[in-house]
This record gives structure tokens, sequence and C-alpha cells, in this order.
């Protein structure tokens, strides 16, 4: 009697829970729960789409790195993306801070974003932010209708905290950053309100953009403080030895540096329209150009100047001091404007900051270059009496190479010359005496 019974109970029960687990499978599946979750190697970035038109989404960081701020974005560059960056403060609390960039250049808070961020501090995680810990922050915006299966989204993680807990304090450049996609429809396939995370790798076009970005530096270093101080060097100081400079001086500044200072000029500019940014907004920019077009000013100056010489000089024309002086002017502005470029604008633009070697090697370059070239002045003395000479033989080999029957005439005048002379000596062997003897007789004969 006992063991129907029982099973008659069991039976239900079995039946009864069915029911319920079927009936949560359908009050999840028509909820209308969707949502993404991706991961990179130093963070995880979760959505969860709500039926009441709001998405949560979580920020957790995988532990690789210690925890300053961590911030995801809505779109595919960091320029003009709605962005939302939080970080804790030693006092306990956490600040969300929603910024937007104009560029890749320190984001600055918005006051009336797209759509408002609210911290859910219940949800939040972030009792150690240390190396090795996972803290996670949690925040809540309204939903995009309809919801997006690709949705941009751009990510960053920094070690080092913002400079104070107010919403616009100044941030320290990131760790890494990148971007990513999330598809906001999928739906969730179990009880959990977290969809499961899709590891990803880094972004190429970020890593594709950063190497642009050291390229055009690498490249505008060789050709305006390797290759161009390098003619300049030649031309100082091979001038005084021989006449036959020019040809080495040419093809560094025209057939070696020409190419390298275009290619890398070039890569600076897509860069910039790769990051989304202006062009000319800031005085690197600025000067780059003008130093790209001083550059061809000076290549054309110097071609007219060889090529182009007076007939009439009997000095060195006023031209060629102008052509040296702008040669210096622009190795001088090329040394700032590298040091501008590795020290301002590589840490705004890209990862990662530039190795300290890099200002130990310009400091070392910016005396060796100006020592090189002033010691060279000493060889002037020696460099005009080379000129001059030059320009005597210049001018027999001229007189040699006029027409014969010019030649011809000067040489006949020549030896009538000659013949009158001889003449003269004939009549008169000593002209002094024979006037005084002339003079004595036409006086007694008046007389």
């Amino acid at each position: 009697m006992f063991v129907p019974i029982l099973s008659v109970l069991l039976a239900l029960g079995a039946a009864r829970a069915t029911r319920i687990q079927g009936h949560n499978l359908a009050t999840n599946s028509s909820s209308g729960l969707t949502g993404d979750s991706k991961c990179v190697e130093l963070m995880c970035i979760s959505a969860t789409v709500f039926p009441n038109s709001t998405t949560q989404y979580t920020l957790t960081s995988s532990g690789s790195s210690a925890l300053g701020w961590i911030a995801m974005g809505f779109g595919a560059t960091m320029a003009n993306s709605p962005m939302v960056i939080i970080w804790p403060n030693s006092d306990g609390s956490v600040t969300l801070s929603q910024r937007m960039a104009p560029a890749e250049v320190m984001p600055t808070v918005v006051s009336s974003p797209p759509r408002v961020a609210s911290l859910d501090m219940g949800l939040s995680s972030f009792a150690s932010i240390g190396a090795g810990s996972k803290p996670s922050f949690v925040y809540t915006v309204s939903s995009i209708s309809p919801n997006p299966s690709a949705q941009p989204v751009i990510w960053a993680l920094a070690s080092v905290p913002p400079s104070g807990a107010a919403p616009d304090a100044t941030l320290v450049q990131h760790v890494d950053s990148g971007t990513f996609t999330l598809d906001l429809t999928l739906p969730l396939s179990s009880n959990s309100t977290t969809p499961p995370p899709t590891t990803v790798s880094g972004d190429d076009s970020e890593h594709k953009r950063n190497m642009m970005i050291v390229n055009h530096g690498i490249l505008c270093t060789i050709g305006f403080l390797g290759l161009l101080p390098l003619g300049v060097l030649i031309a100082r100081w091979t001038r005084a030895f021989t006449t036959r400079w020019f040809a080495g001086h040419a093809v560094i500044q025209a057939v070696l540096s020409g190419p390298i200072i275009v290619a890398g000029v070039a890569l600076g500019i897509h860069s910039v329209d790769a990051s989304g940014g202006m062009h000319l907004d800031d005085t690197h920019k600025k000067l780059g150009v003008a130093l790209f077009v001083l550059y061809f000013v000076q290549l054309l100056g110097g071609a007219v100047i060889h090529y182009f010489k007076p007939k009439t000089a009997t000095r060195r024309p006023a031209q060629n001091y102008a052509h040296a002086f702008l040669g210096l002017l622009i190795i001088a502005l090329a040394f700032w404007q590298v040091r501008t470029g590795y020290r301002s604008e590589y840490p705004e633009w890209a990862t990662g900051r530039v190795p300290m070697g890099v200002n130990t090697l310009w400091i070392v370059w910016v005396v060796l270059i100006p020592v090189a070239y002033f010691a060279g002045l000493a060889l002037v003395p020696r460099q005009f009496r080379q000129e001059g000479a030059a320009r005597g033989e210049q001018g027999k080999r001229e007189i040699g190479s006029m027409h014969p029957a010019i030649t011809g005439t000067f040489a006949t005048c020549q030896r009538r010359s000659d013949t009158w002379t001889d003449g003269w000596k004939t009549i008169f062997p000593s002209p002094g005496k024979n006037i005084l003897s002339l003079g004595y007789r036409l006086g007694r004969h008046t007389t």
C-alpha cells in the first residue's frame, strides 16, 4: 500500500519539476533577454539587454595588470565615440565618468551624454585591484532600438589611477586598447543573465595604426636627422679638398633622402586619417608640413645655384649663403620636430611609451651634428683658396677655347707689335740720347 502511494507521489513530483523547469526556460526565452560577451587579454565586456529597454554592461579586469581605470566606448574609433570610464578610489568609492574625444587624445567630460550611464555598486566587485585580481564594474544605459547585431566597441585599461576622484580627473595613458563588436541580438541560452564570454584577439587595425605611427617617426627621423645632416657634412668637409663634392651631396640630399622623407610624411598623414583625427590642429603637424615644403624649396634652390652660375661674379653670390642658412634651419627645426613627436604626439596617438634610450640618442645627436659642422668651418680658408685657383684655371680654359679666328687675331697683333718695337729700336738705339742730340742741333741752327 505504501509503495504505490510513494510511487505516485514521486511521479507527481517529477512531473511538477518538469513543468517548473519548462516554465523557467519558457520564461527566460519569452523574456527576450539577449546579449553578448567578449574578452581580450586585459579585460572582458559583457552586455545584457533587458525587456525594459535597458542594457547592462559589465567591465571585468582579467587580472593580467593592476587596475587604474577601465573603459569602453560605443564606436569603432576613439574619435567622437561616447565613452564610459570607471575607476575605484582609495576611500572605497567608485567614479563613473562619461567622456568623448575628437581624436586619439585624452577624452574630456560630456555634460549631456547621448545615453546616461548609471553605476550599480551592488553588482560591482572591486575589493582588490592589484595584478592577479579580477575587479568588475556594472553599469546600465538605455538600450538601442533595434538591438544592433554588430555593436562596435572600443576598450581600454590603465594600470595607473587618475589624478583624483572627480569625473574630470586627468587620465594616465592606457596600457592597451582596441576594438571589437558585440552581437546584442543573441538570445541567452541559460538562466544566467550574463552571456558566456568569447575570447577575441587584439584588433589588427589598432596594431596597424600604431605601426604606421612608429614607421612615420622612424622614416622622418632617418630622412631629416640622418641623411640630411650627412649631406651637409659632406659638402662642408670635402669641398675643401676637391671640387667634385657636389655629386655626393646631391645624391644624399635628393636621391636617398627624398623617397624616405616622402614615405614618412605620407605615413603620418595616413595615420591621422586612420585615427579619425584632424590635420594641422597642433604645432607638430603644422611644422611637419612646413618642413616638407622647405625641403623641396631647398632642393630647387640647390639645383639653381649649381647649374645657373653668374658669368661675371668675382666672389661667392648671396644665394649661396642663403642656401646654406636654409639648410641649417631645416635641420635645426627637424631636431625640435622629432622631439615633440616622441615626447608629445606618440603618447597621445599610440599605445605605450617611447623608451628612454630614444631621448638619450636625441641628446647625443643634437650635440654631435653641430660640433661636426662647426669643426668643418676651420677648413673655410682652404676652401676659398681652392675655389679661387679653380676660377683662375677656368678663366684660362675659357680663353683657350675661344674661336680660332679670334685667337689668330690676337696672335697677329702680338707679332706686329713685336715688329714695330724692333724697328723703332733699329732707328733709335737709344731714344733718350737721340732726342737730346736732336734738340741741341735745332738750337744751334736757330741761333
